[in-house]
């Protein structure tokens, strides 16, 4: 543009952008007459005649097209002609993907630092020689380490037990994620890290390779503090083969039942080795089967209303004596009777016949010696 605001040429990207216009209605033409919204708007128009008289004038402005929302980025250079004349030139561009773009960017990488911040599983990216170049709060804390700047002084590798191994699997590219322990005690005795915590830490960790613009190899690490979670699988574990050992080898015969058929029956879940030779059976026998057709002869009525009791109140009960087979041999047996957590009804059962034979002996013996 001259001094009066006349066009004295447009590149073709103008007049593509605006195809209703051609050059020779263009050049010469007042800008401001052009009927293009973009230079008719209050802001544009007072900087081009701020920059046209000399005045100090914004050399970049932004400008929204309400009509279709596009986004312009306006920038105004003052220029002088061969001649010597002032002029101007004003550079339009479109930059409302680029605005899309920076704003997706923008509430990414907003979203990644509240992530970052809050998740909380700890995040540590270093380099391949193992030094922490970030690390969020939760690696703090599950490392029980109070500043980021004890932990840069940190390498990675060397809280892991095994560290070579890591090391070269990470290299070549084929760790995904690992179990390693943490000795505390070790990293304080050898002074590898400042920690607050103590004794014994198994984390879970998954690595992956990130891009470095340096040229630097560069890693980022995602750890979970599963010390809970092995303790007390370990306490399962210990408690398991605890019970297990009780159940077993008890003398005392032991039925686990669960409630069927609306408690008309129960199913046999588990028996242990001191009932089979209590009942004279075998496990796989019975295992699976009804109570009442596995053993008929069983009072049903009275059975059948004490464990309904039992799974209803949850209120242990004593059994009086009864006997699973009707034989002279088969025992008489007593029963406490109690509900598990599981929902299961437990019986423990004791033979009785030893008792029973000793009291009908001693009233033999009073009755000899009566007569």
């Amino acid at each position: 543009m001259d001094a009066n605001a006349r066009i004295m040429t447009a590149n073709k990207s103008f007049f593509s952008k605006y195809n209703r216009l051609n050059e020779r209605t263009l050049v010469g033409s007042n800008i401001f007459h052009l009927g293009i919204p973009i230079f008719s708007e209050s802001s544009v128009h007072k900087n081009i005649n701020r920059m046209i008289r000399g005045d100090k004038f914004l050399h970049e402005m932004q400008y929204i097209d309400e009509r279709n929302n596009q986004i312009y980025s306006i920038k105004f250079i003052p220029t002088v002609s061969l001649d010597g004349n002032k002029n101007c030139m004003i550079a339009l561009r479109d930059i409302t993907d680029q605005i899309h773009t920076e704003e997706a960017l923008s509430i990414s990488d907003e979203k990644l630092r509240t992530i970052f911040k809050k998740v909380p599983s700890g995040i540590l990216f270093f380099n391949e020689s193992g030094n922490i170049i970030n690390a969020n709060s939760a690696s703090l804390r599950m490392l029980g380490v109070d500043n980021y700047q004890d932990l840069m002084k940190t390498n990675l590798f060397d809280l892991f037990c095994r560290k070579e191994k890591i090391i070269n699997a990470l290299f070549d590219g084929d760790i995904g994620k690992i179990e390693f322990i943490c000795d505390f005690e070790r990293l304080k005795r050898e002074q590898i890290m400042p920690t607050s915590r103590s004794g014994i830490a198994y984390f879970e960790a998954s690595f992956t390779h990130i891009s470095s613009e340096t040229g630097f190899r560069e890693y980022a690490t995602i750890i979970m503090d599963v010390t809970a979670e092995r303790m007390a699988k370990k306490e399962l574990k210990f408690n398991e083969s605890r019970y297990h050992s009780f159940f077993n080898y008890t003398c005392t015969g032991v039925l686990i039942y669960q409630p069927v058929d609306g408690g008309n029956d129960f199913m046999i879940k588990d028996v242990n080795q001191a009932l089979e030779i209590i009942l004279q059976v075998k496990k796989e026998e019975i295992i699976g089967k009804k109570l009442f057709v596995a053993f008929p002869d069983l009072p049903i009525s009275s059975v059948r209303l004490a464990l309904n009791r039992v799974n209803s109140t949850e209120i242990p009960e004593v059994v009086p004596p009864l006997q699973y087979i009707k034989n002279e041999t088969s025992p008489w047996l007593t029963h406490f009777i109690f509900k598990l957590p599981t929902g299961e009804i437990a019986s423990f059962m004791m033979d009785i016949a030893k008792d029973l034979r000793e009291e009908v002996t001693y009233r033999k013996t009073l009755c000899t010696e009566n007569d």
